[in-house]
């Protein structure tokens, strides 16, 4: 695509002329990303298809790839899916977004001029797990640590930092006596 999914593009001509888009964009091209979103993941394919509704600039954002998160479970990876489709109201300013209907998502298209990988990048963050964890635990063994993960070394040991607690408990105890 001439210009890169970076480019910003006038939704007011891509909206009028219906346009759809298809694209490809690497994850590290999507503005705002965490690296550890980045790190693992394969490109994104990206459908954007403009048009008008209710006096409003639209676009029908199409995600689909494989991202790579941390199970919070068990920390281990966790490959996961991405298949999402949603309508973004683009708008031009902030007066405009007073008079959008609440119920839709906005996107603020200033000056009439979007960047199709900002308009993704908002999509895929909103599509994001809120705690990304292995459906059902099955990826994760009953301590809570991922399957595939390396098991930690006998000699390593585990470190209680709070074992002592009673005894000193006590010991405070016995001298206001």
């Amino acid at each position: 695509m001439p210009g890169g999914p970076s480019k910003l593009r006038d939704v007011r001509k891509l909206s009028d002329a219906r346009a759809i888009l298809d694209l490809d964009i690497p994850l590290a091209e999507l503005p705002g990303l965490p690296v550890e979103l980045i790190v693992g993941g394969g490109p994104l394919r990206v459908q954007v298809q403009f048009g008008r509704e209710q006096g409003f600039m639209v676009a029908e954002v199409a995600l689909r790839g494989e991202l790579a998160l941390t199970c919070q479970r068990c920390m281990g990876p966790m490959p996961w899916q991405v298949d999402v489709s949603s309508p973004v109201l683009l708008i031009e300013s902030e007066a405009q977004a007073d008079g959008a209907p609440a119920e839709r998502e906005s996107y603020l298209a200033a000056e009439g001029r979007v960047s199709l990988a900002g308009l993704a990048a908002e999509e895929l963050l909103l599509a994001l797990p809120i705690v990304p964890l292995h459906a059902d635990g099955a990826e994760c063994d009953e301590t809570g640590v991922a399957a595939t993960a390396e098991p930690v070394a006998a000699e390593q040991g585990t470190a209680r930092p709070f074992a002592d607690l009673r005894a000193l408990l006590e010991q405070g105890a016995k001298r206001k006596e």
